[in-house]
């Protein structure tokens, strides 16, 4: 892995982790690395929370669809039906 560095980061950006290195008694570069992972975890979380949303409103779609199938089509799930022409002969 290459070395982290707050070279080419915005000033205030690399002040703002320069500041914070210094009060929690890190380098930059530890605060940046963890500035970073934080804010990843941070935007995984928000995606696995649209996920999850855009999950729940596929299932919702599907209950709706199976709400509009008659209850005598789930009664019948699992039974014989009648035999199919010309194999009463057997």
């Amino acid at each position: 892995m290459t070395a982290t560095t707050l070279e080419g980061l915005d000033p205030v950006v690399a002040g703002r982790l320069q500041r914070l290195a210094q009060v929690r008694g890190l380098s930059p570069e530890q605060v940046l690395v963890e500035a970073i992972e934080r804010g990843l975890l941070a935007l995984e979380t928000e995606s696995a929370a649209k996920l999850e949303a855009d999950e729940a409103d596929v299932l919702k779609e599907a209950i709706a669809a199976l709400e509009q199938i008659p209850d005598s089509a789930f009664a019948a799930i699992g039974k014989a039906g009648p035999p199919p022409p010309g194999e009463d002969d057997v």
